[in-house]
């Protein structure tokens, strides 16, 4: 019977340090999960409260405003009213909805933006920018009824010259992202976009549980961007886009000689980029870009074309750099040169006879420069024109800069896998062929010949330091061909327009779109298809034998350099002259 006792006294004792220690070990179980929930975990949970009790608002700044050099705002800020809501419980959202739908007009689509945002725990949402007057009177009366509402003041974008400087100033567009901070798509917008843009400021608040606002903790304000003035002259802007405006389609520049500064560059047909930036409707879009003259072209920088004769410019220069003719030669010109079986016919059919470089020039012969060109060969005419700036960027700063085509016997035999041929090159010589270049590039090629300095590149930045670097280019070389283009405009090709008292110096050009016969070289232009003409161009600069400023012309499918670009760039001239 004790034995009984005894062993049921030490199973007694067995389970209750059994007991005991499972409980201490569950005890310091608890007390190691408080401390790590409580000391170790402290910061997580903080965090985790502070995301259910905090809320950070951006304050979105003011962008800075895009000035021309004479004052007037081209791109600045209007003052338009944004919806917000705060995020909240579902059963908040539900009622916030069914109130603003009696204000403003919330389609599903609208709504299922809305719902996905507040499932994503957006610290705020917003509903809709750029209110109306009237929506924003509506909702001032039920502003009281709604939880983590508020109407904000915001500034947007406002073009004051659009089609005049669309293209220039380019557009911006909202991000993405929650915050929706505009941010520059094209132009000076895109490139200058950093220094516009500013800095976001934000307002922390304390909600409870229901999202609804408790207090103001701290609040940080916005830096405004800063503005920035371009080189363009807004009334020399409007004026040049009012002579394009008369053509179906063209483009121009001007240039300040004496710093490269851009005084106005115009590409017509334009668009408004206050419709692009505030809220465009699909038709809209649609409408600009099934254009069929493609108003969101820039043809100044972003589109290239065959120079034409504007290119013989740099075939005379490097024929004259590489002694290969000089003043003094004199080559005849019948009408046509044959190549084997092939004769490539001059502009003037019945042929200019016997013609030196000054003639070539200003006649702007074309047998001329197709003998020339055999002499020099592709190689040297590729090394002297992209020393004059083709086949390679500007430098302007623009987004998008198209740097044409300068083909080479490389380029041939990579594109088409065949050598090049004597033809071609007396067919680039003219500027036709495979040759592609931008009007600012023919307008620079005429700034480094009239500044002597091959380093010679445009701005649109308003008194831009820039690299004082030098690299000359050979004087006497130089002083012929601003001769010849000073004759192009006395008594060449340009004379009719251009032979004025202060005196002007240029190059006209044409480049065909199609191949002609024999039978159609000199055809009137007028008798064509608009699209069938050839482009008209014209560049050069005035005044005198010390030329302050650079116009290089093109309308498109304009017909004859001569008649149609050059005219344009002589009124041009004029307007700069009485300024």
């Amino acid at each position: 019977m004790m034995f009984d006792k005894n062993n049921l006294r030490s199973s007694i004792k067995f389970r209750t340090k059994i007991i005991f220690s499972l409980m201490l070990f569950l005890g310091i179980l608890l007390i190691l999960n408080l401390y790590w929930l409580q000391i170790g975990d402290a910061e997580k949970y903080v965090l985790l409260s502070n995301k259910n009790r905090i809320r950070i608002l951006p304050i979105l700044p003011k962008r800075g405003r895009i000035i021309t050099s004479d004052g007037k705002t081209i791109a600045g800020n209007i003052c338009r009213y944004k919806l917000v809501m705060e995020q909240c419980n579902e059963q908040v959202f539900l009622k916030n909805i069914n109130l603003l739908k009696q204000c403003i007009n919330l389609d599903s689509k609208e709504e299922s933006r809305i719902a996905k945002l507040r499932k994503k725990r957006a610290s705020f949402i917003v509903i809709k920018e750029d209110l109306s007057w009237e929506e924003y009177s509506k909702l001032s009366m039920i502003l009281f009824r709604l939880n983590g509402i508020s109407v904000e003041n915001i500034y947007v974008r406002d073009y004051s010259m659009p089609m005049e400087f669309c293209h220039v100033v380019g557009h911006i567009s909202k991000n993405t992202d929650n915050m929706r901070i505009p941010s520059g798509k094209t132009g000076v917008e895109a490139i200058l976009d950093d220094q516009l843009t500013g800095k976001v400021g934000n307002l922390q608040i304390e909600v409870n549980s229901i999202g609804k606002k408790v207090r103001i903790i701290t609040s940080q304000a916005p830096v405004d961007g800063n503005d920035v003035t371009i080189s363009i002259d807004s009334q020399l802007q409007k004026f040049v886009y009012d002579l394009l405006a008369q053509e179906k389609a063209g483009a121009c520049v001007v240039l300040d000689i004496s710093n490269g500064e851009v005084l106005a560059m115009v590409s017509f047909p334009g668009f408004d980029p206050n419709l692009i930036s505030h809220q465009m409707t699909q038709a809209q879009w649609q409408s600009i870009v099934n254009n069929p003259l493609f108003p969101l072209m820039n043809r100044a920088v972003g589109c290239s074309y065959p120079p034409g004769s504007i290119f013989k410019i740099v075939i005379a220069f490097a024929a004259l750099s590489e002694g290969i003719i000089s003043p003094k030669d004199k080559i005849f010109c019948s009408g046509g040169v044959k190549l084997e079986d092939h004769v490539f016919h001059c502009w003037n059919r019945w042929g200019h006879g016997n013609v030196n470089i000054f003639d070539a020039l200003r006649l702007s012969c074309d047998c001329y420069f197709f003998e020339v060109a055999k002499k020099i060969g592709i190689d040297t005419i590729v090394k002297y024109a992209k020393e004059l700036g083709f086949g390679t960027e500007t430098g302007i700063e623009l987004p998008n800069e198209n740097i044409g085509l300068l083909p080479s016997r490389k380029w041939k035999f990579l594109r088409y896998g065949t050598s090049w041929k004597p033809y071609e090159t007396m067919i680039i010589s003219i500027g036709q062929g495979s040759i592609l270049a931008t009007l600012m590039q023919s307008a620079v090629m005429i700034g480094k010949i009239y500044t002597g300095n091959y380093d010679f590149s445009p701005t649109l930045i308003k008194g831009k330091k820039k690299n004082k670097t030098q690299i000359p280019i050979k004087n006497e070389c130089v002083k012929i061909i601003k001769e010849g283009l000073f004759q192009v405009c006395t008594s060449g090709t340009a004379a009719n327009s251009c032979h004025v008292a202060y005196g002007i110096s240029g190059k006209t050009g044409s480049s065909q779109v199609k191949k002609i016969k024999s039978t159609e070289v000199g055809i009137d232009q007028k008798r064509l298809l608009w699209e069938l003409r050839d482009h008209a161009f014209f560049v050069g600069c005035a005044p005198g034998e010390n030329p302050r400023y650079l116009v290089a012309v093109m309308v498109e499918h304009g017909g004859s350099g001569a008649a149609v670009a050059a005219p344009i760039a002589r009124k041009i001239f004029d307007k700069l002259m009485k300024k």
